[in-house]
């Protein structure tokens, strides 16, 4: 279901997972950095993911090798200024204090963002996590083909779409599971029947499956400017990118999320 927002109201999209380790910031990183280098979407993220902050653990990588080498941060100023901008801004928080750290920040903008993306923690389940997850308008979570975490991710969506609709104060349009690292020459079979498992219970599920590969842990310090796939300054390598995936989901997130580019808004 699909609600009109009002133009000076972002779009909350948190990604949530009930098992560490199924891609959940990096499909994130790599969602913003599409969306906001290549896409023109203006967005800020909200990195509350404990311990790991993996988004902005990755912008100090960023930063700190950017400052020891001159040579790839002029050639990475001169890529930031074919885009026109400067780097999206994260906010360091904490689930209990994420959507109020989003409200200071919005208060001191002149010009609102259209989305702010939440990165979760790695589990769901407290009290802190499931208030946040009923202030999102959407939630992504990643899934991997193994019946025993597919099972707890179920429940959880299960548990949000029930608070969405019955709870006065959700926000929720939408829950979205997408299948991530998926193994090209392996069966299928356990995709096929949770997929058609959750089509029956009405939870939603990308077309889009995202496949493994060892190109998403490529960083400035692996890859460079040129051959980059996660960065917080920068968008993937664009030779990187077939055979992913990723392309295909960013363009499938924009419809489902009806995000405009700054050219056809």
């Amino acid at each position: 279901m699909n609600m009109e927002k009002k133009t000076d109201n972002p779009i909350y999209l948190g990604f949530a997972s009930q098992k560490g380790g199924v891609g959940k910031s990096s499909l994130a990183e790599v969602l913003a950095s599409i969306l906001y280098y290549e896409k023109n979407i203006s967005l800020a993220v909200v990195d509350c993911d404990g311990t790991q902050e993996s988004f902005y653990k990755l912008r100090e990588r960023d930063r700190d090798l950017i400052e020891s080498s001159p040579e790839l941060g002029k050639e990475l100023h001169e890529r930031l200024s074919r885009y026109g901008k400067k780097s999206y801004h994260i906010i360091r928080s904490k689930p209990e204090r994420a959507v109020s750290d989003v409200m200071k920040y919005l208060h001191k903008m002149k010009k609102v963002p259209q989305l702010i993306i939440f990165d979760f923690p790695g589990h769901a389940l407290t009290s802190a996590m499931m208030e946040l997850s009923i202030t999102m308008d959407y939630i992504i979570s990643p899934i991997e083909a193994d019946p025993q975490s597919l099972a707890s991710s179920f429940a959880y969506a299960k548990t949000i779409r029930d608070l969405g609709i019955g709870f006065e104060g959700s926000r929720i349009q939408d829950f979205f599971m997408i299948w991530n690292k998926i193994n090209r020459s392996a069966s299928t079979t356990v995709i096929d029947l949770f997929s058609q498992n959750a089509r029956e219970q009405g939870l939603p599920i990308f077309d889009t499956r995202i496949y493994n590969s060892v190109r998403f842990s490529r960083e400035l310090a692996q890859g460079g400017v040129k051959g980059v796939f996660r960065c917080s300054y920068l968008p993937p390598a664009a030779s990187l990118r077939p055979q992913t995936g990723v392309d295909e989901w960013v363009r499938e997130v924009m419809e489902k999320l009806n995000l405009k580019t700054k050219d056809s808004v």
